[in-house]
Formats: structure tokens, sequence, C-alpha cells
């Protein structure tokens, strides 16, 4: 059967994006539409991780299960947990969905590493466990068409207990290695060692967290490209950027909850005003995989500069923290980004500073600007990251912006 229902999910969040942007004058009619996928599911009994977890290294599987979830045709599905490790180092048990054609292949198949973006900081926000596996994946059935294996991360957290370590790069990059490691382990999938990264705002920055851990963290496996919509790169200028906007409060509130559950310097309740606290709660406490739960938490929508009691651009260790988190380190591969120029969350400057960065380190990227899209350009950025991702495994040269003048962005140009 075809995949069906997806545009649901998709327009939801659209919607919801939407509202957290400005336009809660339809909260009510659209509360009445989005009933349905209002409470997240719960993750099952296979989401539990053993204690302790299996001897075993990064990418090894715990158990595996068939998918028959929404599955494209002529594919074949499994659910996963696997071990990955967070920024320490420490092991930890994810879980994710890998979905493969279902005839044999006759030589081993590229893999699409999928970094999927916010779902939210609570084991019901992840993805996996949903009936639709593949909604937050743009074109699974094209990729499928393509004879490529898709792998799709939940992070951790994110079906498996605890909070979610949202925004934490190395952490959310390890689980992405990791998952195409434990696809190569199923053996009817025909992974392959080729792997492309694909994300999409925090997935973006997790994207390119990869193309720098990729060589050192998985050096069996050949990354041949990173590409990523609206990525979430600079956190510490999209910060200063929604500091003032509600979008921003749910968002960058995330972050602090869970920076707060990461980081032992990094402590919510010194910089989260006392009466605040309620509505602050209300707002990350939703998944965006059942977008009608954000509206009861429109009437209480604040920014950050609403709900904090400090200059979080001046606190420590918040701003050093935004710096660890964002990915400046080298990458060896070709980059592409495609980025929304009506984006209210995060500014296509910003992607546009950071490939005018990049080409000064002399790396090759392309950025592709989207006339009137939205933060949510995954459709939108489909069709060119497809063919973008279809190039690096047929070898064909890169293009970029750093040797066209006309699509070079300058350095320092501001938001």
């Amino acid at each position: 059967m075809a995949i069906r229902k997806r545009w649901f999910g998709r327009c939801a969040n659209r919607w919801i994006i939407l509202l957290l942007s400005g336009g809660a004058v339809a909260g009510v009619a659209l509360g009445v539409w989005l009933y349905p996928v209002a409470v997240p599911r719960t993750p099952s009994d296979f989401y539990q991780p053993p204690s302790p977890l299996p001897a075993g290294g990064p990418g090894d599987l715990i158990r595996q299960a068939a998918s028959a979830d929404n599955l494209p045709d002529g594919a074949i599905a499994w659910r996963v947990m696997y071990r990955s490790t967070d920024e320490q180092g420490k092991p930890v048990a994810v879980t994710g969905t890998v979905v493969a054609p279902e005839q044999p292949a006759a030589s081993p198949r590229p893999v699409v590493a999928w970094a999927h973006g916010t779902t939210g900081i609570r084991p019901e926000c992840g993805i996996s466990h949903t009936r639709d596996p593949y909604q937050q994946t743009p074109d699974v059935a094209g990729m499928l068409a393509q004879g490529w294996v898709v792998a799709i991360t939940d992070y951790p957290g994110l079906g498996t207990p605890g909070t979610h370590p949202y925004m934490v790069g190395r952490t959310a990059a390890h689980s992405v290695l990791d998952m195409v490691r434990a696809a190569r382990h199923l053996d009817d999938s025909g992974a392959g060692r080729e792997f492309v990264v694909w994300g999409a705002s925090q997935g973006g920055n997790t994207a390119f967290w990869v193309g720098q851990l990729a060589e050192e963290y998985a050096p069996e496996l050949t990354l041949k490209g990173v590409a990523a919509s609206a990525p979430a790169l600079n956190l510490s200028e999209i910060a200063a950027y929604n500091h003032d906007k509600p979008a921003g409060g749910i968002f960058m509130g995330m972050v602090f909850a869970a920076w707060d559950r990461v980081y032992p310097e990094a402590d919510l309740q010194t910089i989260l005003a006392p009466e605040a606290a309620r509505p602050f709660w209300r707002m990350v406490r939703p998944c965006f995989t059942a977008p009608a739960g954000f509206l009861p938490a429109l009437a209480d929508l604040r920014s950050p500069d609403e709900y904090l009691r400090v200059d979080i651009m001046q606190t420590p260790p918040w701003p050093s923290l935004f710096d660890h988190n964002t990915p400046t380190g080298p990458i060896p591969v070709p980059i592409a980004i495609a980025h929304g120029t009506a984006d209210p969350l995060i500014p296509v400057a910003l992607s546009e500073q950071e490939v005018a960065r990049r080409c000064q380190q002399g790396e090759t990227i392309q950025l592709a600007r989207l006339p009137g899209a939205s933060h949510d350009a995954r459709e939108d950025s489909a069709g060119y990251l497809m063919g973008w991702v279809l190039d690096r495994f047929e070898g064909r040269e890169a293009p970029d912006s750093c040797s066209m003048e006309s699509e070079r962005p300058k350095v320092g140009e501001g938001i």
C-alpha cells in the first residue's frame, strides 16, 4: 500500500508554525480540526531498553521488529533499537526506523541517513512508534525508487525513556551515524557503507555535526555529502533573533529544558521567572507529532524575554553552550543547504553567512534559496536535494556557491 495521510501531519505542522508566528485567530477552528492528533501515542514496551544494556559497540542492534505502519509499496521496514553514545561517550539506547526496497539487493545499497527536525523533548514525541514513521521524512517513496536504504533515527529520549537532549549536536550526530551502522546489521536491508546525511532544522544542525565527526567516529563508513533544509546552525544568532518572538519561546524553551538535564552547569531554575513556570512547561511539553497539543498553550504563549529573568545572551553558561553546540568545524565532503526566504524562525541570512564562512575555508557548499518558503520547507526543498543526493551517490562533481560571484554570499551580512 502507498504512503497515506502524510499530508495531514505536514499541514498540521505548517498551521501550528503559522499560529506560533502570529496567526492565533484561527486557533479555535483549527483546534476542532486537529483534535484527533492532540495526544501523542505512548511508546510500547519495545522502547524500554534492557538494563543493563547488552554488551556490544556503537550501532549494534539491541532488538528489531518488522514495521508495517504506512509502509510504502514495494518496501520492507524495521523498527530497531541500537546502541549509541552520548557526547561524553556513555552508552545509550536509541530507536528508529529503517526502510529499504523489498527486492534483494544485487550490490550494497547507498544509505540516506535522515535527521528529522524538532518533534519535542519527551519519549512520546518520537517518530518510529507513531502510525506514520515517515511523517517527518520527505519523499521516502522517491528514495526507495532510487534503490536507497533510508535510516531514520528517533534520537535519544524520543521513544526511549528520559528527556531528549535537544540540540546537543554531538549526541545527535552519534545517533545518526550509529543508525547507519544498525541498518547495515539488518540482513535483508542491503545497506552498504556509502551514505549521505540529510536533515531539516534541528536535523540540519545534526547533519553538519555528522559531517564533522563521521571520519573519526565511524571510519568504516563513507560519507558522500551533507544536505540540510533550514538548518539550525549558529545557535547564538538564532537565540538572539528569537528572544522576543513567541514561536521562539517554544523552541528555545525546549533547549533550556533539555540542557538543564544534560549540562550540570546549566540550571533552568536560575533563569526561569517563577511566575512563568506554569506557562513555560505548557509550551515545551507538547509534541509536533501530535501538533494540536500545542493549542491549549497558545493563550499563554510567551517569548523567551517574557519567561526568562535574565539576559540569556549575557548569562553564563548559556552563550558558551550555544557555541559548543554550533557545528563550526571543517566538513571534508560536499554540502548543500536549501532555505526558505520567508523563514520566520531561522532567517535565510544565517545560512548565507554559513556559506560565506565555509567558502572562505575552501569547502564545497551550495545554497539554494527557496522564494517565499517558510521554515518547514522539507517538501519545497525535496526535489532539489533529492537530485543533489543522487549526484553524490553517482560520483558527479558537486556544484558550489563559492565559485560563482553572483551566488556567493558576503561574509558579515547581517540578519
